[in-house]
């Protein structure tokens, strides 16, 4: 499953380890906030997209749970997970606005570190990587627009990045991203690798 609607095409090995486990349980609560807002204002998605989000947002609920105690363990940071309950008791009740709020309240809580993957932390090697990447595997499938006829399309990463904050393009890359088989299809990208795409597709600061 492409959790965060980014390319699962990605066949290179290196891989991110222990930051990338500690980093799960927060990306999760912001793509699904992502999610829902794009599922709660967008007007132009199909009918399909609209099914992709809630499939995507359901599953992503579902795992909250495990991802929370992974978080846990790692970081030693303690999570009250009865918002876990919660959450999915207010998706049970089409109370999408509670939804919404809750798992916005608890990204704030359980924050994503951007710092370590920041774009201004690339190398030129970095950036060479991430360009070959790009042109070889990333741009063959990520071709669509919004409104697609499509349940999980593969947007413009340049339009698609556009439409959310650093923070946002970060989770996704870290949690949407699938390698081959032969990497038992855990990201396979390296931190220089995400330094570099968030350079490459989100040069701002924030």
């Amino acid at each position: 499953m492409v959790t965060a609607g980014l390319c699962p095409a990605v066949a290179t090995s290196g891989g991110l380890g222990t930051i990338l486990d500690r980093s799960r349980f927060p990306a999760e609560l912001i793509i699904v906030r992502g999610d829902l807002d794009r599922l709660m204002t967008e007007s132009e998605l199909s009918r399909l997209e609209r099914q992709g989000l809630e499939g995507r947002i359901q599953s992503a609920l579902s795992g909250l749970l495990w991802l929370s105690k992974e978080y846990e363990t790692l970081t030693k940071h303690a999570v009250d997970e009865t918002f876990i309950s919660d959450a999915e008791s207010f998706w049970a009740d089409g109370k999408l606005d509670h939804l919404r709020d809750l798992i916005a309240a608890s990204a704030d809580i359980y924050v994503l570190n951007l710092e370590i993957f920041r774009a201004s932390r690339a190398s030129k090697e970095d950036m060479q990587r991430v360009s070959e990447i790009d042109t070889a595997l990333c741009q063959g499938c990520h071709v669509l627009s919004s409104g697609s006829p499509s349940i999980l399309p593969a947007y413009r990463l340049k339009d698609f990045a556009s439409t959310m904050s650093a923070r946002e393009f970060l989770a996704r890359l870290l949690s949407g991203i699938r390698g081959s088989g032969e990497t038992t299809l855990a990201n396979p990208l390296t931190l220089g690798d995400i330094r570099g795409f968030m350079r490459l597709y989100r040069p701002l600061p924030e």
